[in-house]
């Protein structure tokens, strides 16, 4: 079958303009000059343009909110970004700075897979797994678990099992970025000139992975601390990193909380994937609002009550969900004030 658009530029597919993206950009008439934003720097991107132009790589100043891994359009010295193609997919989080809990933050765009990275070094957090699983399938990508320091622990199966408890369908690695093993299967993920966004907390070993993935040292890394295996933040920005086999990896700095955001518009709720398991029971309960509290013929506690579905995912779930609820009022409130209408109501499957 023939693709929706003409064959796009080999130089920008390299750099991974692909599917809609590549769509997009067709049907603006394919305006040059074309760049991708590889780092952001108080008011300014360095972009990534087609190798063949007289400078491949280039900063831009931005007027605008513009993320790492984003195509933007430049005016014609190449000097100003002009406009952003539109994102299929965005990893957006709560902005941690303060007055500002009810905006946005864009950590990477334009991505395929986010690497969710956790050190064996100490027992996966299935908490936190549950977290970052919503907070990635909320962005329009697709998770993958990879457990770091493989040589640090005697127990391998059982930390992937503890994961896949959690991050149903999920693919979990457990690698080393040491000794190399299994970082073979890491790059399949980024073959076909794809994108791969990094996160986790400071001192599992993000940076290392990183450096291990590309075959040199490019991010600084840290030691962590010998008691509770923390470490500093020593990737401080995001950042774009082509590998040398094709393909970009996207480092971002440690995050000591996962800040959830939730989109305004009619996609599935990330929540509503992570806990597939919960939503899937909830169908058949006898009544559609059911709170899986107390209600009669409620499907969600009779498999509690018999071993079918661990106690605890109920609770995260109803925590995430009350805390996506809060956020969704606060962004209205929010809205309203500004006066910019009204923030439409998202079709939701809490509760």
């Amino acid at each position: 079958m023939d693709p929706p658009y003409p064959p796009v530029p080999r130089p920008l597919v390299d750099l991974g303009l692909h599917g809609a993206l590549a769509e997009a950009w067709d049907e603006q008439g394919r305006p040059e000059p074309l760049g991708r934003a590889v780092r952001l720097d108080r008011g300014w991107c360095t972009l990534l343009t087609a190798p063949e132009a007289e400078r491949p790589a280039l900063r831009a100043r931005t007027f605008g909110q513009v993320a790492v891994g984003d195509w933007v359009i430049l005016d014609e010295a190449a000097e100003n970004v002009e406009e952003i193609l539109p994102r299929w997919s965005a990893l957006v989080r709560r902005a941690s700075y303060e007055g500002a809990r009810a905006q946005a933050q864009v950590a990477a765009a334009n991505i395929d897979t986010v690497f969710l990275v956790h050190a064996l070094a100490s027992p996966p957090n299935q908490r936190r797994v549950e977290r970052e699983l919503v907070l990635v399938y909320e962005s329009g990508a697709e998770p993958v678990v990879i457990l770091t320091k493989e040589d640090m622990t005697d127990d391998v199966d059982g930390a992937v099992e503890s994961v896949r408890a959690v991050a149903l369908g999920v693919p979990v690695h457990a690698v080393s970025s040491h000794t190399g093993a299994g970082l073979h299967e890491l790059r399949t993920y980024t073959s076909g000139h794809r994108t791969v966004a990094v996160i986790g907390a400071s001192g599992v070993g993000k940076s290392t992975l990183v450096n291990a993935l590309i075959g040199h040292e490019r991010q600084r890394t840290a030691e962590v601390r010998e008691g509770d295996q923390r470490g500093r933040h020593t990737t401080v920005a995001s950042e774009l990193v082509p590998l040398p086999d094709g393909g970009f990896l996207i480092d971002t700095p440690g995050l000591r909380a996962v800040s959830l955001w939730s989109s305004d518009d009619d996609t599935p709720h990330g929540l509503d994937r992570a806990f597939a398991d919960v939503v899937a029971l909830s169908e058949q309960c006898r009544f559609r609002d059911c709170a899986h509290e107390t209600e009669p013929g409620c499907a969600v506690r009779a498999a509690v009550a018999d071993g079918r579905l661990p106690e605890q995912r109920l609770v995260s779930w109803k925590t995430l969900s009350a805390e996506l609820d809060a956020l969704e009022q606060e962004a209205i409130l929010v809205v309203r004030a500004a006066g910019k209408g009204r923030r439409k109501p998202r079709r939701s499957g809490r509760g």
